[in-house]
């Protein structure tokens, strides 16, 4: 097991996945209140990379297997970048892009680390 509680790394990333996702398809311009300019296109973004989370949340629920956490990691990969192109970009967009950056960042390392920790211990799926 991975965490003080028992619960392996790609579960508790998987759900916390399918908690942001909700969020961004939910209530997008509150968070974009929160942090940036709730512009239609950033609203109608928002909703689309939620409904990306939620369903790789339920592809990596239904099967944790390195490959599939790699992969999972990939797409957080381009979305990083894309998100530092509208960092670059749009300087009104900056702040939140730059986040958005950041929070990709986070979910490439816990999937890597997943994937490296299930490989390590022999489990597929």
């Amino acid at each position: 097991m991975d965490t003080p509680t028992g619960t392996p790394l790609w579960h508790t990333s998987a759900l916390t996945r399918l908690a942001w996702g909700a969020a961004l398809t939910v209530a997008p311009r509150r968070v974009l209140r929160s942090w940036g300019h709730p512009s239609g296109l950033a609203v109608a973004t928002l909703r689309v990379l939620g409904v990306r989370h939620l369903a790789q949340a339920a592809v990596t629920l239904r099967r944790p297997a390195p490959a599939v956490l790699t992969v999972g990691a990939a797409a957080d990969t381009l979305h990083a970048a894309t998100a530092l192109v509208l960092a670059a970009a749009d300087r009104r967009q900056r702040r939140i892009a730059l986040l958005d950056t950041a929070i990709a960042g986070g979910w490439i390392l816990l999937d890597l680390s997943a994937a490296r920790r299930r490989r390590r211990t022999g489990r597929a799926g």
